[in-house]
């Protein structure tokens, strides 16, 4: 596993998923936690906030950036529809519940977090800084690689 791979928006979708699963056993409706107001949309926070929990382990761990781009690319898919489904809950209060409270809005928030950290981390491409030159994977390296030139193809 090699940390120096992970930038800004690794941190903080896992962090904004952390908050998020935090935020399910907070009370969301009077008194009720998100586990025990949400229905099916607890389950789904929970998937979106393992898997952006999962962004920084994923970078780390893998050298070439092809899988974690394509695990940012599903949880901010997900984490987006998630969005759009806790806006549905914000808006809406179920018939029993008389009003919000702060576990809906760190719920809002931390799903908010993980769509921006994740479309952050998709951004990164690991290009190098001026003066420095760096493997396709974001390691430093010497010197940059040697191009190899290969002549024409002949007309046939």
């Amino acid at each position: 596993m090699d940390l120096r791979r992970l930038r800004a928006g690794e941190g903080i979708a896992g962090a904004a998923g952390l908050v998020l699963l935090v935020s399910l056993f907070l009370s969301w409706y009077d008194g009720q936690s998100g586990w025990e107001s949400l229905g099916i949309l607890d389950v789904i926070l929970a998937f979106v906030a393992l898997n952006a929990l999962a962004i920084p382990f994923v970078t780390a761990s893998y050298r070439v950036p092809a899988l974690p781009l394509a695990h940012q690319s599903l949880t901010v898919l997900i984490s987006s529809v998630a969005l759009l489904l806790v806006v549905g809950r914000v808006l809406n209060i179920p018939d029993w519940a008389d009003g919000r409270e702060g576990g809906l809005w760190v719920g809002l928030l931390a799903t908010l977090g993980v769509v921006a950290g994740g479309l952050l981390a998709m951004r990164d491409e690991r290009r190098s800084p001026p003066g420095e030159h760096t493997d396709l994977t974001g390691v430093p390296v010497s010197e940059p690689p040697q191009i190899e030139t290969l002549p024409a193809p002949r007309p046939e």
